[in-house]
């Protein structure tokens, strides 16, 4: 079912969700200080599914308890590519949500990331799935639930999110519902993703930050790969872009070069939030805005430099760029030397290498692209050089169903400006009768919903928030009565 509101019915909701959540938040502090976390570790297996081996490893988690009373809900938040810390400090709408429902906050840090350690050969989705379910199945007894008590909703973004949606499928009965912001679950080959992934890109910059910025960009895009097709003009290239290796006698530049920039100019409009922000890499609020701005003053190849810069050097954290780090074009081992501290993105490129090669690091690590159909190739090869893995494209698939869901209570939330939208469910493919609702958010960037209100608060994130809080409701109304909530 795809939510849909109209002006007074969503003011309505926005009335609603602030008369019951009146504590003023800055957004500026973050949960960890507004929010002081219990810190906690979990004792997990290393390999959930080898029954001769109970090699254990230890799993951080995070909690918040201050409005809990025994039997109440619990807000559980997948972790995903990266220390526990980070997603907790961003995830301000949990604490919101949670202050509403008199809910406890449980935060559980993904393995392989942060400091819950396990070897790189034990990372992949469904080892990331049986530690949730493990937990979760000892935490309500745990904590002294009875039957219809402490109902669990799942939340999370991005590949959190996703995570959130195959949690459902695979263990729907640890979980009354799940809500899953910016979670691409129907992204793979094959189906003309890459296309329109860049043009979801395009319309970020055309709206939202000059109206000549696509063609701006496509021309400027167009000139460097030109450029690149000779010896000196890839020398050129290095020069203006600060490679950190010579160019001119890699054919393959202008590919890693493209593939960088794109990874740049896609996470921009990713994380086009309306506040400066640090969540990925320190930005300027409207980032699109800026990075148009100077691509109009500075046309061409350094004007790409210019949004480079802007992204990633805007604290002169990097010496150079690794544009031959990148997973297209001629394989390569993909040490960087142009940060001067590693980005604290865990083992990302081998999980992205062995299931999810469309989510693939780029820029230094600090961004995503997906590749073409006709890029997979060359991925497929880096990995098999720097992992010996080669990459089981359509796996999570086959697994999961892509768009084929066959379990309920799921709603999904997506930004218009975020480009990874068009992995979203194809809610035709949906089964009928199913609670699982979709809702886009004009304005909106990556899971910005997930996040702490901007000030002033944004109405369309405000009307995605109680949609959410509906949602939560309901399932929490049917866990506790065994009965199906009417749907309205």
């Amino acid at each position: 079912m795809e939510m849909r509101l109209t002006l007074a019915a969503s003011r309505l909701l926005i009335g609603s969700w602030l008369l019951q959540f009146s504590l003023a938040l800055d957004p500026q502090g973050g949960a960890l200080q507004k929010f002081p976390p219990k810190f906690g570790n979990t004792t997990s297996f290393v390999d959930n599914f080898d029954f001769t081996n109970n090699a254990t490893f230890e799993q951080r988690t995070m909690t918040f308890d201050q409005w809990w009373k025994p039997g109440n809900p619990i807000l559980f938040f997948f972790g995903g590519e990266g220390s526990v810390e980070n997603f907790y400090n961003a995830s301000g709408a949990v604490f919101e949500h949670a202050q509403v429902l008199d809910a406890l906050v449980v935060f559980l840090e993904h393995r392989s990331y942060g400091k819950s350690v396990v070897p790189k050969r034990a990372l992949t989705v469904e080892q990331a799935l049986a530690d949730t379910a493990w937990f979760l199945s000892g935490l309500r007894a745990h904590l002294g639930c009875q039957q219809r008590e402490c109902p669990i909703i799942v939340l999370g973004g991005s590949y959190g999110g996703m995570l959130v949606a195959w949690f459902r499928q695979k263990y729907p009965h640890l979980a009354a519902g799940g809500i899953a912001s910016s979670a691409p679950i129907d992204f793979y080959p094959q189906d003309g993703r890459q296309e329109a992934f860049w043009n979801a890109t395009l319309h970020t910059f055309g709206k939202y930050g000059l109206q000549s910025c696509p063609q701006e960009l496509t021309e400027a895009m167009s000139q460097l790969k030109q450029k690149a097709d000779t010896e000196q003009g890839r020398k050129e290239v290095a020069m203006a872009l600060g490679s950190c290796q010579e160019l001119q006698n890699e054919t393959s530049a202008g590919a890693k070069a493209d593939f960088f920039l794109r990874g740049v100019v896609a996470t921009l409009a990713m994380l086009d939030y309306p506040v400066a922000t640090n969540f990925v890499t320190p930005l300027p609020a409207n980032p699109v805005k800026v990075a148009c701005q100077r691509l109009h003053q500075n046309p061409g190849i350094s004007g790409l430099r210019q949004i480079m810069d802007l992204f990633l050097n805007s604290t002169g954290g990097y010496h150079c760029y690794d544009l031959m780090a990148e997973v297209v074009g001629r394989p390569t081992e993909g040490h960087l030397s142009g940060p001067v501290k590693a980005p604290d993105m865990g083992h990302w490129q081998y999980q992205a290498c062995n299931e999810m090669p469309m989510q693939s690091l780029t820029s230094d690590g600090m961004a995503f692209y997906p590749a073409s159909d006709d890029q997979l190739v060359e991925v497929a090869s880096t990995c098999q050089l720097r992992y010996g893995l080669t990459p089981r494209t359509t796996w999570l698939k086959v697994n999961f169903g892509g768009s084929d869901l066959q379990v309920g209570n799921l709603l999904f939330t997506n930004g218009e400006k975020d480009p990874w939208r068009v992995g979203a469910p194809k809610f035709e493919s949906l089964l009928e009768g199913l609670d699982i609702s979709q809702h886009l958010i004009p304005a909106g960037a990556h899971h910005e919903d997930l996040r702490f209100d901007s000030d002033p608060p944004k109405e369309a994130v405000s009307v995605a928030k109680a949609v959410t809080l509906m949602a939560m409701r309901r399932w929490i109304a049917v866990f506790k009565t065994g009965h199906q909530a009417i749907m309205i």
